[in-house]
Parts: C-alpha cells; sequence; structure tokens
C-alpha cells in the first residue's frame, strides 16, 4: 500500500504540474454549465431544453452531457501516463523500482480517478447551488447522479490508462482513447436504431447507457455498481497486462 500511495503522489505531481490540467479545468466548468444553462442537449430522439427554455429545476441536461464531455477530457488528461513515461525514457526508470506493475498501474490509477472527481465536483455542485436558488432542486438525485457520474469517469479512466499504455505518443494515446469512449458514448444513441433484441443487449453493456438510466435519475441499482466495478478492473489488468509485457521483452 506504501508503493501505491508513493506512485499516487508522484503522479498527483505531475499531473498538477501540467498545463493541460487547469486548460482542462478551465474549459470543463465553463463549457457545461453553458451547455447546460443555454444549449439542452439537441441529441437524440427525444431532445432536451436548457435550464432556461425547460424552466425545470433539473441536472438531467448536466448530465446527459457529462459521459460525451468525459470522452474527451479522460484521455486529454492521461495521455501522457504512460505514453510519455515511454517516449522520454522514464517508464524503465520507474519500473526498476521495487514495485510491482499492478503497483503502478493502480497508484496512476487512483491519481487520475482523484483529479477527474475534483473537476466533476467543481463543475457539477456550483451549477446545482444556482439552480437551488432558482427552484426546488432535488438533491438526493443531484448527489445520486454526481457519485454514478464519478463511477462513470473512473471506467473513463480505467480504460484511457490501458489506452495510454499502449501508445508511444500523447497525441496517439488521445486519439486512441477519445476513439474508444466516444464509440462507447455513441452505443447509448445507436440503441434506437438496432433490432430489439441486440438492442437490448448493447444498451445493457453501454456505460451510458447505465450512467444515465439510472444515478442521473437518482436511482440507486447495485447492479449498476457491480458493472461499473467490473469495467474499472477489466480496464486496470489489461493495463497490467500491457506494462508486464513490455517489462519483460
Amino acid at each position: 500500500m506504501t508503493r501505491i500511495i508513493a506512485v499516487l503522489r508522484r503522479e498527483l505531481g505531475a499531473l498538477f504540474e501540467a498545463p493541460i490540467t487547469y486548460v482542462a479545468l478551465a474549459l470543463f466548468v465553463v463549457v457545461l454549465p453553458l451547455l447546460y444553462f443555454l444549449v439542452g442537449f439537441p441529441i437524440g430522439r427525444q431532445p432536451l431544453p436548457g435550464l432556461f427554455e425547460g424552466g425545470q429545476a433539473s441536472l438531467i441536461v448536466l448530465f446527459t452531457w457529462l459521459p460525451f464531455l468525459l470522452a474527451l477530457l479522460v484521455p486529454a488528461l492521461s495521455m501522457a501516463a504512460w505514453a510519455e513515461e515511454r517516449r522520454s525514457g522514464t517508464e524503465e526508470l520507474l519500473l526498476t523500482w521495487p514495485v510491482r506493475a499492478y503497483e503502478v498501474v493502480v497508484g496512476k490509477f487512483l491519481a487520475h480517478c482523484a483529479l477527474i472527481t475534483l473537476l466533476i465536483a467543481v463543475a457539477v455542485v456550483p451549477t446545482a447551488l444556482s439552480v437551488a436558488r432558482l427552484g426546488a432542486l432535488d438533491w438526493s438525485t443531484a448527489w445520486v447522479g454526481l457519485a454514478g457520474a464519478t463511477l462513470l469517469g473512473a471506467a473513463y479512466c480505467a480504460l484511457a490508462l490501458w489506452v495510454s499504455a499502449l501508445a508511444r505518443e500523447q497525441l496517439a494515446a488521445f486519439l486512441m482513447g477519445a476513439s474508444l469512449l466516444l464509440a462507447l458514448w455513441g452505443l447509448g444513441l445507436a440503441v434506437t436504431l438496432l433490432p430489439a433484441r441486440f438492442a437490448a443487449f448493447v444498451d445493457y453493456g453501454a456505460p451510458t447507457s447505465r450512467f444515465l438510466g439510472s444515478s442521473a435519475l437518482g436511482v440507486v441499482d447495485a447492479r449498476d455498481g457491480v458493472y461499473f466495478v467490473l469495467l474499472i478492473t477489466f480496464g486496470l489488468v489489461l493495463n497490467v497486462v500491457a506494462v508486464e509485457r513490455r517489462r519483460w521483452r
């Protein structure tokens, strides 16, 4: 555990020294509320109006945008986690430490999860407070949605870090990670275009559908928690395998 914490502290230091972190923070906390208040969610069969147009004290539009924005934000923040280590040669030095591959992977994952959780909270909580002043906001729904968004962000982190471990350059890691996460986001939109049997299967496995179908609506479903834990574990295992393969080459 001590070695995981050491990696966690090292990675957090690198994240908060990177300019991309502050650019992402500024864009995320500005763009998400603007989309929520002014634009709504115009994609899909049932477009959702913005707060001012719809006039309802609900965060559903905010939560509906989150999977899409996180699919771009998470790869931007995680692209350097392994790709830059490989490019600069510090990965070899890191893996010569008396640590196991899984400890490095978990340490990096926890650092990125902490940052993503912070960004989500900074974007969502002030917006929720503003909405509560305009109408009767259901705070239980807001907190459940925030918890679900955190799980979604953690799952995205696990997958994006795995992609970063496969790439040699940061740009390649970002493009590959964003493509993967946007494809997963798009599964939720494609459900209505698929045959019924196949659509049910896709809907069951799409992270966006899991999030928007329960926690974004204030519904606590233990099955969703199990689903996201399994998805996170899957991403971390793939990350460990990718790192171990290079370690023994």
